[in-house]
């Protein structure tokens, strides 16, 4: 009965389930992205009913809409926007941290640089998709769009130019953060791999010492050893592998 209590409806096992995720814990190990997250969360809010009124002007005639007379108050779109990018940008820095944690083998400049690339490239990209998408058209005449047969041609507008110009740079930095994070994984592998087999060789040496080896062998490891050790400082391994 107690076994079948533990029995998940999906069918596994209640103690084959994943631990929640204790707050408290990971508060205590990053605190500094934690603060960075609830900062943005916070400001986020305040600024929705601070400012909020923004974004309801600037898309007052909306974007499907035949009304005119936006060209003005849509900048206001704009403005909020790039006040929200602000707002939540420590909060960007905190996620893009905690998900480069986890390669401790690679060096800590290079995991930084992917969350600096997330707050340019996602944060600026959204404010530069918002005045090329919105503003701009909204400027020049080409939003809101209108009736469908005398304002088929602006389809062709954004196809050739408008969208790609506006998600470009967004683009362009979630193909960089990908492939970082791509290259990060290769990094980590081929370093867990390295310390597994110099583990194992290690404690061979320790369970075979091997006797007095031949002048020709030992000239042989003067030579391996130096650039055995150049390996171990250029893949950053931890210094009890080192020792």
């Amino acid at each position: 009965m107690r076994n079948a209590l533990l029995i998940h409806p999906t069918g596994q096992s209640m103690e084959d389930e994943e631990p929640e995720v204790d707050l408290a814990e990971l508060y205590q190990k990053h605190p500094a992205e934690i603060k960075a997250i609830m900062t943005s969360i916070v400001s986020y809010i305040v600024l929705s009913n601070v400012i909020g009124w923004f974004w309801d002007v600037g898309t007052q005639c909306g974007f499907w809409g035949d009304e005119g007379g936006c060209q003005g108050v849509v900048w206001a779109t704009l403005a909020y926007v790039s006040f929200v990018v602000v707002a939540l940008s420590p909060g960007i820095w905190g996620v893009f941290s905690l998900a480069t944690k986890g390669f401790t083998h690679v060096d800590k400049s290079k995991r930084d640089e992917v969350a600096w690339v997330a707050i340019f490239g996602l944060g600026g990209g959204a404010i530069w998709a918002t005045m090329w998408l919105y503003c701009l058209p909204m400027t020049w005449g080409l939003l809101p769009w209108g009736p469908w047969d005398t304002n088929w041609w602006k389809l062709f507008v954004f196809l050739s130019g408008l969208i790609w110009v506006g998600v470009g740079p967004m683009l362009g930095a979630i193909v960089d953060i990908k492939k970082r994070f791509k290259g990060f994984a290769e990094i980590e592998k081929q370093a867990e791999e390295f310390e597994v087999n110099f583990a194992e060789k290690l404690k061979l040496s320790v369970a075979n010492p091997t006797e007095q080896q031949s002048v020709e062998n030992q000239d042989q490891a003067q030579i391996i050893q130096p650039q055995f050790t150049s390996i171990l400082g250029d893949m950053n391994i931890h210094e009890k592998y080192k020792k």
